[in-house]
């Protein structure tokens, strides 16, 4: 999930590395709207950690489970 300039992205992604590089795309797209006249930090975290630093803006990178034989509760 992403937060950014008051809209929200959701999309799943088969495994974190997947997710994570859908991130890194988003915020190196956006880096320039947001940053003018800032050039990207070379180094990923640093850079997804300034982009959300703004107030309302935010992402979750979450994991979840599939059972394969359903159970009922």
């Amino acid at each position: 999930m992403i937060e950014h300039l008051g809209e929200v992205f959701w999309s799943t992604h088969h495994c974190h590395a997947t997710a994570w590089s859908f991130l890194l795309s988003y915020v190196n797209d956006a880096w320039t709207q947001q940053f003018p006249n800032k050039p990207p930090p070379q180094d990923e975290e640093e850079r997804v950690e300034i982009f959300f630093a703004g107030e309302g803006n935010e992402y979750v990178i979450a994991e979840a489970g599939v059972e394969l034989k359903p159970t009922v509760h």
